[in-house]
């Protein structure tokens, strides 16, 4: 499994998932002559470490401030439009809204949600959740003793949705910048380094920003990766103090605990912060907490009170869906109808919780004959069988009807799965659900598979889906397992709002 970075100071785990981006679209390779990325903060021509760390803290935390005054005023302004508040009395829903808008900043900071750097995105969205509802519970109150007013609550609905939604849009655009993140070194001891710092480059949106690398030899095989290396250990103190680097990556490459606490008072004393990235996630990372004597790692699948807010949120919004939705559904099975003769809905068997087997319904978006069809292409098609065996799914499927394109596309083939939802065979977010076939391709993480419904959306879809492997995929689903809690469902749904609109991965 590939290593990720995790946050700076919060529990780790796989961050952002984002479409891997040119290596030197972010960084270019340092320089022989120049100091490397030298900073500029001030009048100072040499910023000492104290300028240097407000410095990158003020300019991480800046756009996050703004996006979040933003979100705040945006659903402040929802909800007076909605009101009618403007006629009359907006003197006094601005006063309250100030109000309002510095308590929401102070829980931001509260819960250390400034400057975000490093932070695993399903932490930051529970973060943001908790701050607005601790803003929510300040406000309610000032509101019961008449010191604000009850119309500002109403938008905190709002601001649950847009804050964390603005937040990620915000990490994307400022990944292109530079001047946005925290400058960092990276220390490992493999030749897998290449790829290793490869990662850390494509990942800024984390907003960690490595210069280079450090090792006793440069063992890399990737050339475009070997101009980022800086020396060895002997010049740690020279390339913080040229690079103006705070923050340490170090990869554990297998060496043990005592071996990387020498290693980090040896050599690491310069750092502010040291991050000890693990050789790999098997290990549930998202939610363990450090305790005396060792690591707290609690499963919050066993969990009963957990199972039944699953259970009770499934039926919840399946329930909401199929009613609300009506409309929809008739609209589209009119479509299908007219424009592919045939059956309205496809079943076809797949696995649940604990090896149950069930009919997973969609709206037919293949033709009647799909399996000949299928059969043929990939007899006439070496390329397409290739691609078919290792995931499963074709890009230009010849058997996908017209509409059938849309719907695929847009996810809304999908939605007769709310069914499947209510009656307890999958749950609104979890694996993607697989076939007898493919129970090969989980090999050992297949057990974790059972242990969860199979989801309508999961891990895998708001991560590039098509766009991934299939080895991939089955580490998404692992992770999901091992790291399940309802605040990683919630970030999940959310954020495939986002994957529709944009048709992420879709084909």
């Amino acid at each position: 499994m590939s290593t990720q970075i995790p946050p700076v100071s919060e529990p780790s785990g796989i961050p952002t998932f984002v479409p891997a981006a040119r290596v030197d679209k972010f960084c270019s390779p340092p320089s022989e002559t120049a100091a490397i990325g030298r900073d500029t903060c001030g009048p100072f021509d040499q910023p000492t470490v104290q300028q240097r760390v407000c410095c990158e803290f003020f300019s991480a935390s800046a756009p996050f401030f703004v996006v979040d005054v933003i979100s705040f005023g945006l659903s402040l302004m929802l909800v007076a439009t909605a009101t009618n508040y403007y006629c009359g009395g907006v003197e006094d829903l601005l006063r309250h809204g100030v109000t309002s808008a510095i308590a929401l900043v102070v829980m931001l900071f509260a819960y250390r949600l400034y400057p975000g750097i490093g932070m695993n995105p399903i932490y930051e969205f529970r973060q943001s959740l908790m701050a607005v509802g601790a803003t929510f519970v300040l406000v309610a109150s000032a509101a019961l003793t008449g010191g604000s007013s009850t119309a500002v609550l109403l938008m905190f609905p709002i601001l649950v949705i847009l804050l964390p939604f603005l937040r990620s849009i915000a990490r994307r655009v400022m990944a292109q910048y530079e001047w946005w993140g925290v400058k960092c070194l990276v220390f490992s001891a493999e030749r897998r380094v290449g790829r290793l710092f490869k990662e850390h480059l494509r990942n800024t949106p984390s907003g960690l920003r490595p210069v280079g690398y450090i090792q006793d030899q440069a063992q890399t095989d990737s050339e475009e990766i070997r101009p980022f290396y800086l020396g060895d250990l002997k010049t740690v103190n020279q390339r913080v103090e040229e690079t103006g680097c705070q923050v340490a990556i170090v990869h554990r490459c297998g060496r043990p605990d005592h071996e990387i606490a020498e290693f980090v008072d040896r050599h690491l004393g310069a750092f502010s912060k040291v991050v000890i990235v693990p050789d790999d996630d098997r290990l549930p990372s998202l939610w363990s907490m450090g305790r005396d004597g060792g690591t707290v790692i609690t499963d919050r699948l066993q969990i009963r009170s957990n199972q039944i807010f699953k259970r009770a949120m499934d039926i919840l919004f399946s329930s909401a869906g199929l009613i609300f939705g009506a409309p929809v559904f008739i609209g589209i099975a009119v479509w299908v109808k007219i424009t592919s003769p045939g059956p309205l809905f496809f079943g076809h068997e797949r696995i649940g919780k604990n090896g149950r087997r069930f009919s997973a319904w969609k709206f037919r978006s293949m033709c009647v004959n799909a399996d000949e069809v299928l059969k043929k292409t990939l007899d006439e098609n070496p390329d397409m069988r290739k691609e078919w065996e290792a995931t499963q799914k074709l890009q230009n499927d010849p058997r996908v009807s017209s509409c059938g394109q849309f719907l695929r596309k847009t996810s809304l083939d999908e939605l007769p799965q709310l069914w499947n939802v209510l009656v307890g065979d999958m749950s609104l977010v979890g694996p993607r659900p697989i076939v007898a076939s493919e129970i090969k391709k989980y090999k050992d993480s297949f057990a974790k598979y059972l242990r969860v419904r199979p989801g309508v959306t999961g891990f895998w879809q708001i991560s590039g889906r098509n766009l991934t492997t299939y080895n991939r995929r089955v580490e998404l689903d692992e992770y999901y397992v091992r790291n399940w809690s309802p605040w990683f469902d919630m970030y999940i749904l959310i954020r495939t709002v986002r994957t529709v609109l944009f048709r992420e991965g879709a084909f």
